[in-house]
């Protein structure tokens, strides 16, 4: 766990100190498109990388200072969900423009919604990626990653929405996460307990950013090295569900960062999003956004 603690630090520290243009060059991209200066594609790619910016900084004033700011990640979140928003709108007006943020960074957008008690929002998203996924956008997702199709899956139980797996490139072998999807509501305590341990140590097991030629960890990015967002979603739906509570019993789920527990925030008014998003309705007025 420190050893996780440490490179995220390391790694976060690097990132904003060295990275800054993710934020600079992504208000003056979306800035440019404003002023007509650039195309729409400017926002779909400001807002991705303002989201990236945001949760750099959620990740890294918690591993510096210990604190849980909410609103670096309700930004990040909601920069990560409008991206898509914008991008899905604008592949309405050009058949051969299928850009978006990729699925197992999605997912985790969210999860984080329903975290923060954007629930209307959650489900909207929730739709609008199962278009996604389904459409030319992911074409049925890849199964490179196994924990986005356990969020799915655990999204899907919760809305009791059937997946078409004909049409979906799912991982044929789900691991450890066939276990928890098979148990996913169970009122066993101590499996409870049991299951949410087997996550976390393959969480941690598979969080490593090192690239490999015969396997790829699940978790490639300490973006979500301690914060096992995963974990949390699970943790969260049940606890709507009010099925039994998870006791945390392990230095990474002792975190205080991991509450699984709704935090009912109020989703932010960003005036750069609100701007943008009016822009493109001006520009293309026989288009509406899904969101």
């Amino acid at each position: 766990m420190k050893k996780l603690l440490d490179y995220t630090s390391k790694k976060k520290k690097y990132q904003i100190e060295k990275l800054e243009g993710h934020y600079t060059d992504s208000i003056q991209n979306i800035t440019d498109y404003l002023d007509g200066k650039k195309s729409a594609v400017g926002v779909t790619s400001g807002f991705e990388y303002l989201s990236v910016w945001y949760h750099w900084n959620f990740i890294n004033d918690f591993v510096t200072t210990g604190n849980f700011h909410k609103n670096y990640l309700e930004k990040a979140t909601l920069f990560g969900i409008e991206s898509n928003n914008v991008r899905f709108f604008l592949g309405k007006k050009v058949e051969t423009y299928h850009q978006a943020i990729p699925f197992e960074k999605s997912i985790k957008h969210l999860a984080q919604a329903f975290l923060l008690g954007w629930d209307e929002l959650g489900f909207q998203y929730g739709n609008l990626l199962l278009k996604m996924l389904y459409g030319k956008q992911y074409k049925g997702g890849h199964p490179a990653y196994l924990h986005p199709w356990f969020m799915l899956e655990i999204f899907c139980k919760w809305q009791n929405i059937s997946l078409d797996y004909k049409r979906l490139n799912a991982p044929k072998d789900m691991k450890i996460y066939s276990e928890i999807l098979a148990n996913w509501d169970t009122q066993d305590t101590d499996l409870l307990q049991k299951m949410v341990q087997q996550l976390v140590d393959f969480h941690i097991a598979q969080s490593d950013e090192d690239e490999y030629e015969d396997r790829t960890p699940d978790f490639p990015s300490s973006d979500y090295f301690v914060y096992p967002i995963e974990i949390l979603f699970w943790l969260n739906i049940r606890s709507r569900l009010k099925i039994v509570d998870y006791k945390p019993d392990n230095d990474l789920m002792r975190l205080s960062i991991n509450d699984y527990h709704t935090q009912h925030t109020d989703i932010p008014k960003i005036d750069l999003i609100e701007k943008a998003k009016q822009k493109l309705m001006q520009d293309y007025p026989n288009i509406a956004f899904e969101i």
